[in-house]
């Protein structure tokens, strides 16, 4: 009996490594996939930054069905037949999974492909047909990369899929930024070097694959054969798990890429279609994607810290144990708040400084002010629809981007003509805003408590716009008085640098006074033992 429970006990080890294994390599690539654009934007100008920008999203797409949706579908249908060490059963799942994910791939690469032309033409500039079809390919990888991650995640194997997403990812960003350079040197246009850019998708794909491959044949089966006959129920069974579930688990995840897949077909297409010339239009909406990767890492930094609590909150729901669910719920929603509120604010007060050192100038900075919002309501909104989707509600948090994504497309439509990309911005936010809302408000029906005290939230954004005042006051007195004779690179960088320090010190320090957190909570998050300390020798000042 003893050695039943140390197995179990080793297994239950080997999943908790493995997911914290999966979460560090998905951080890693989300922190690049963010960083990489601010050197390409100074390689490629505003206009090389809105070639590439206009395609991305549909990059973004292959990448959410073959990294985040389908292999976590995949794995689950692997890890019931791995608990029985029922191989054949397992081979017969991931060759369904695999026809499927064939057909769906096959079928989007000769869309994509063909009709790369009307795609362009739908976004307003015929010019990116080309990197449309570069990017079409990128679905033709998805079938065999998601069937193997999917297999040794439902193992409880997470090094593959972590080891093949960071190589991916360095990959495909050395691409970019190599044939960018490289191209624009040699005296070809930005739509040429956009395309070489678009390339590190596929690059970067072979060499997921390549290293997935490595792991399949270093695998020993004692399984005969290749193929293994399926009953047409438990075919018929799978395909409707993957179809449901798989889309499902994609379409919650892809907020923030359809917000860039609608204002790729809106905002452009909306400023030239007004009488607006085509070189002003690309510049302009080049500088409003200067907030993307700003955006990304705010809510990533939101994100990471929130989502560490989802895994405890599933154990919770598996043993019934609802009064812990809640506090749980509640304490993941306060630090979404506050680090999504601390994130938003910090970038709207020192906007002008980040955007002047990132991106050369200062073009653009109210509308970068304005979709600094996202960062709140991502951070919630994630927070939110992960803790609905591991109590089962996997719909709620789909119907919350589709509504939420269906005001965005109409305020682009309405705002754009009269106010431009700070009409985008505005439908940004409001639309996520929307998907925040709906998603707290179904975590609301489900758990019957209030999710965020009053006290706490108004805290919280009391003391944002607090943190904006100081740092507001800060660079005044820093441009009237320190730097009245002018700004280099190495101010900008003090100025920025000491701003954050000074923004976040203070934004903390509040916090903590304020108790939104109690010691207890702070030691359940990375690095709270830290701040858990504080709290505690402030309870015994008192």
């Amino acid at each position: 009996m003893k050695g039943v429970g140390m197995q179990k006990q080793s297994k239950l080890y080997s999943i908790f490594n493995g997911a914290v294994i999966l979460t560090l390599a998905g951080l890693f690539t989300k922190i690049l996939s963010a960083t990489y654009r601010i050197p390409y934007h100074h390689i490629a100008g505003d206009i090389g930054f809105y070639i590439y920008q206009q395609v991305y999203p549909l990059y973004g797409i292959a990448l959410q069905l073959g990294t985040y949706g389908f292999p976590v579908i995949i794995s689950k249908l692997v890890a019931e037949y791995a608990v029985t060490n029922r191989r054949k059963e397992i081979r017969g799942i991931l060759q369904v999974s695999f026809a499927f994910l064939f057909i769906v791939g096959c079928t989007i690469f000769a869309f994509e492909y063909i009709f790369a032309e009307t795609i362009a033409e739908w976004m307003g500039d015929r010019k990116l047909t080309v990197l449309i079809q570069i990017i079409s390919f990128s679905f033709l990888l998805i079938p065999f990369i998601a069937v193997i991650r999917g297999y040794y995640q439902g193992l409880h194997n997470m090094f593959p899929t972590a080891l093949s997403q960071i190589a991916e990812q360095v990959v495909r960003v050395g691409t970019i930024l190599y044939l960018s350079i490289f191209l624009i040197q040699h005296g070809y246009d930005l739509y040429t070097a956009g395309a070489g850019a678009i390339f590190g998708s596929i690059t970067g794909g072979i060499t997921s694959l390549v290293i997935l491959f490595l792991f399949v044949f270093r695998t020993k089966t004692n399984s005969k054969g290749v193929f293994q006959r399926i009953k047409k129920a438990d075919i018929k069974r799978i395909f409707k798990i993957l179809v449901i579930q798989g889309l499902l688990i994609c379409i919650s995840g892809m907020g923030l890429l359809f917000i860039q897949l609608i204002d790729s077909f809106t905002l452009y297409s909306s400023l030239t279609a007004h009488g607006m010339a085509e070189e002003a239009a690309q510049i302009l909406k080049g500088i409003y994607d200067r907030g993307l990767p700003l955006i990304q890492l705010g809510t990533v930094v939101g994100t990471a810290f929130s989502l560490s609590l989802v895994p405890v909150i599933s154990s919770a729901i598996a043993k019934k144990n609802l009064s812990f669910v809640v506090e749980k719920v509640q304490l993941s929603l306060r630090l979404s708040l506050v680090v999504g509120v601390g994130a938003a604010f910090g970038l709207i007060a020192l906007m002008k400084p980040i955007n002047m050192l990132l991106y050369g100038d200062s073009h653009g900075t109210d509308v970068l002010q304005i979709l600094s919002l996202l960062v709140i309501f991502t951070t919630v909104a994630a927070t939110a629809g992960a803790v609905l989707q591991g109590m089962g509600a996997v719909f709620a948090p789909v119907i919350a981007v589709i509504a939420g994504m269906a005001v965005k497309l109409i305020l682009n439509l309405w705002l754009i003509p009269d106010f431009q990309t700070i009409g985008a911005a505005i439908a940004s936010s409001t639309g996520f805003a929307i998907v925040a809302a709906i998603n707290l408000f179904c975590l609301y029906k489900k758990l019957a408590v209030l999710l965020v005290p009053k006290k706490a939230s108004g805290g919280i954004f009391i003391t944002g716009i607090a943190m904006v005042v100081l740092l507001q006051s800060y660079l005044f007195c820093l441009h009237h008085f320190a730097w009245s004779n002018g700004l280099d690179t190495s101010k900008q960088v003090v100025e920025t640098g000491a701003g954050v320090l000074i923004g976040s010190l203070f934004y903390l320090f509040i916090i903590m006074k304020q108790n939104i957190f109690t010691e207890e909570e702070l030691r359940l998050l990375p690095m709270g033992s830290v701040l858990a300390k504080y709290v505690l020798k402030n309870k015994l000042r008192r």
